[in-house]
């Protein structure tokens, strides 16, 4: 095989490896904390080829960041909520959401990093892939929706954020948790636990509010017109 069709491959081989391990740096020590050398020094590639790659350490973050989102991305097509009935699809996308996390600490810490620097990276390369799970969540509640099961005022967006949150909080916060409280937030042993909760916690939120009986204000009309009659009596 000659070398123009084999350096492309192995170019691709070099930035994938640069991904990783970069992505633990940043993840460990944070933007600031990062430093190229340390990078190249762990993985079989030169600080000018890790330049070649990314262009800039701004631009070897930013390539981490979107990486981790289309990881998310990906998995979360796997689940098929739209496949799943209203309520089961709500219910396995929160657990799966928080499992994914659990599993992945390195998307809350990256997104983190993001945030502090103002999602400059985000912001100027935008992925449409990242709109597939709103799109996914706004389908679900509209068919409950419809089915009566979900209330009517809740999107797609705000679902993804509180969902997301009470991820991202377990992996963020859990130092501080442990110190004030001394709560182990994500004591594996009780995961499953927690699973429950939150999905509650969603489906609760979801469900309509119950209709006020159209009776009950004639109800009370007879209840104090018994009262004034005990009265008088």
């Amino acid at each position: 095989m000659s070398a123009s069709r084999t350096a492309p491959r192995d170019l691709a081989r070099t930035a994938a490896e640069i991904l990783e391990v970069a992505t633990e740096n940043f993840t460990r020590t944070g933007y600031y904390g990062a430093r190229i050398d340390e990078i190249a020094a762990q993985i079989s590639a030169t600080k000018r080829m890790i330049y070649y790659c990314f262009g800039s350490k701004d631009g070897l973050f930013g390539a981490c960041v979107r990486a981790a989102y289309a990881k998310i991305r990906d998995y979360e097509r796997t689940l098929h909520l739209a496949d799943l009935a209203p309520a089961d699809a709500i219910d396995a996308y929160v657990r799966e959401t928080v499992r994914y996390h659990e599993n992945h600490p390195e998307l809350a810490l990256l997104v983190r990093g993001e945030n502090m620097l103002g999602a400059t990276h985000l912001a100027v390369d935008v992925d449409p892939n990242n709109r597939s799970i709103i799109d996914t969540l706004d389908a679900v509640l509209e068919r409950g929706r419809a089915s009566g099961d979900f209330r009517t005022d809740v999107t797609g967006v705000e679902l993804h954020v509180a969902v997301t949150a009470l991820a991202n909080y377990r992996i963020t916060n859990e130092a501080t948790i442990g110190a004030l409280f001394s709560y182990a937030m994500r004591d594996p042993n009780r995961l499953d636990h927690d699973l429950d909760q939150y999905s509650s916690m969603m489906l609760g939120w979801l469900r309509p509010s119950p209709t006020p009986s159209r009776t009950a204000p004639a109800v009370q009309a007879r209840s104090a017109l018994a009262g004034t009659s005990a009265g008088q009596a």
